[in-house]
């Protein structure tokens, strides 16, 4: 692996940071960690220290403004999700480093703008419902199908998900002055997949596609991401759609991830896209237990301009059949975390790791959506078995 001589600017330094610092320090740069706590775990691996919010980007180019900087700044990149990646496209234009648009990222920011958007370029996505029908119309009944769901046009982890099962439901909800915060949108039953990759001058490369299983209506909890997906025969399509999303949205450089909807007839709808590395352990656990990948040593190639071109992950580590992340969720009644329970792997398993998400004894009443769930942890097997078996099989395990 070629060393180099530069330094490498990091949008935050907690423990989802980490992979991304070490990837910069492998290959000897200097790290710039910017993190508004300074426990981050990441700034102890880190030689200069930016104690800033990863929100405020003009704050941080300010103090940039004053760091010596003995190598040359190759690179800025970040883990996190929604403003933090605005602040990385912000730095990319003002530093001259390689990155997303500013208007591109801000598109990602409002869903509804979004959908609007990529549906124009026949990109298939979910019909939009307008929120603005008066809810006094007696006379006229509204065309509409249900279920319907309604979420939050800014947000993340599946939080304020609302289910809208029928007309007198949808015109109490109309009611609510907060009602055009949301989107609205018909439920499109299907099987879901997540699509990894880079954006890399303009062009899409898909890395990875993985199955995900929620709880379905009415919190749509991710519970299981599983390589490799049993979608693996539309992978070609996919790559099509999440290129025309670039090109829509006219993206330029960076991480990608996107979740679809695959339908009985085998159509692929879009549910969610952004300029992101994503969440769920899949980069971190998943698919260097499984492939062998190590996902941030590309990242780090692609947001510092080295030549890389990633390819579909489809050959598993030796012997491996089936891997995945799972998680366990509380009972309805739960009111408070408790020490998890450790799940125990047959002859057959490995474990990847285990991870609490709760601190024991902290409250659950308000939590919502993703943010409810109290145990993570990544598996893969040797057995000759289906995905679905296997999955089950877990289930059981989990449950009993």
């Amino acid at each position: 692996m070629k060393q180099l001589h530069g330094s490498y600017l990091s949008i935050g330094a907690g423990e989802n940071q980490i992979p991304l610092i070490h990837a910069a320090k492998q290959r000897g740069l200097k790290v710039i960690a910017v993190d508004t706590n300074p426990m981050a775990p990441g700034l102890v691996e880190c030689d200069i220290k930016i104690l800033e919010s990863t929100h405020e980007y003009r704050k941080i180019l300010h103090a940039m403004s004053k760091v010596p900087l003995p190598y040359k700044l190759l690179g800025v990149g970040s883990r996190s999700y929604g403003k933090a990646v605005y602040t990385v496209s912000y730095l990319a234009e003002k530093l001259k480093l390689r990155g997303n648009p500013r208007e591109s990222t801000n598109l990602f920011l409002d869903k509804e703008k979004f959908k609007q958007l990529v549906s124009k370029y026949g990109i298939p996505v979910p019909t939009l419902i307008p929120t603005t029908v008066s809810p006094k119309s007696k006379d006229k009944k509204l065309d509409l199908q249900f279920p319907m769901i309604a979420k939050p046009k800014e947000g993340s982890g599946k939080k304020g998900i609302t289910v809208i099962e029928s007309e007198v439901d949808f015109k109490k909800f109309l009611k609510n002055k907060s009602s055009e915060t949301y989107l609205v949108e018909p439920y499109t039953p299907g099987d879901e997949v997540t699509v990894l990759g880079f954006v890399i001058n303009k062009r899409f490369y898909l890395v990875s596609l993985t199955d995900k299983v929620t709880t379905g209506i009415p919190h749509f909890m991710e519970v299981a991401h599983i390589a490799p997906s049993e979608h693996i025969s539309m992978a070609g399509e996919l790559k099509m759609i999440c290129q025309s999303i670039v090109t829509a949205c006219k993206l330029k450089t960076g991480p990608f991830v996107a979740e679809f909807k695959i339908t009985k007839n085998k159509e692929c709808i879009l549910i969610e896209a952004t300029p992101e590395v994503g969440g769920e352990f899949l980069a971190d656990q998943l698919l260097p237990a499984h492939y062998g990948y190590d996902y941030f040593k590309d990242l780090l190639s692609v947001t510092i301009g080295e030549k890389t071109r990633p390819e579909f992950l489809k050959t598993p580590e030796k012997g491996i059949t089936h891997s995945g992340v799972f998680f366990m969720l509380p009972s309805a009644k739960q009111k408070k975390m408790t020490e998890p329970k450790v799940f125990v792997p047959n002859s057959m398993e490995t474990l990847i790791f285990q991870k609490q998400l709760i601190p024991t004894g902290a409250s659950l009443d308000s939590r919502e959506g993703n943010h409810r769930r109290t145990l993570a942890f990544g598996i893969s097997t040797k057995q000759n078995i289906s995905q679905k078996d296997w999955y089950r099989s877990i289930l059981d395990r989990m449950e009993s």
